[in-house]
């Protein structure tokens, strides 16, 4: 066996022994198998995208109330709701990203988007405020990094619904994501 050999074959094992990753922990997915049908079935249409995803995060945040209002027996599962929520606002910023940078139509989605994170803000807020400290210090990472994307998200919908109703006073945007030009 040559040191090269040795050496790769080592790094192999020693990755092995590394704990996973966040990614990799991270065991289901954010989506039901019947919201990533909807979304599939909307891959044309990035405002009906848009739409959905905020229809499934507020159903998140409504879960995330409920749990937060039973008390101290359902601080994990709001963290994990509020893991869930952080990881579809992942999912609207990259298909603003992705949708906005091949000039699709998603005014009306953003619209929505940009509603529900002024709505999403103040739920965050009344969340930190009406949870008692030994409860709220159990999951408070993970509620401000919720803060702090859902402010990240409202300010980049905001910049691509400027650069979207530019476009359209243009008449560059493509209704329908599948027949855009480029």
């Amino acid at each position: 066996m040559t040191f090269l050999t040795r050496l790769l074959a080592a790094c192999l094992v020693l990755g092995s022994l590394a704990p996973p990753s966040t990614a990799q922990r991270r065991d289901r997915d954010p989506l039901t198998d019947a919201e990533v049908d909807q979304m599939r079935e909307a891959a044309d249409y990035p405002s009906k995208r848009l739409e959905l995803l905020v229809k499934f995060n507020r159903e998140r945040m409504f879960n995330i109330e409920s749990a937060a209002a039973e008390g101290p027996s359902k601080t994990k599962e709001v963290h994990d709701i509020l893991q869930d929520f952080i990881a579809i606002m992942d999912e609207i910023d990259d298909n603003i990203e992705m949708y906005g940078s091949h000039a699709a139509d998603m005014r009306k989605g953003l619209k929505l988007v940009i509603e529900a994170d002024s709505e999403w803000q103040l739920k965050l807020r009344q969340l930190k405020e009406k949870t008692p400290p030994e409860q709220l210090e159990q999951f408070s990472f993970i509620l401000a990094n919720a803060n702090d994307t859902v402010a990240d998200n409202g300010k980049s919908a905001r910049e691509t619904l400027d650069e979207q109703n530019k476009l359209a006073a243009e008449k560059k945007l493509t209704k329908v994501y599948s027949e855009r030009k480029d």
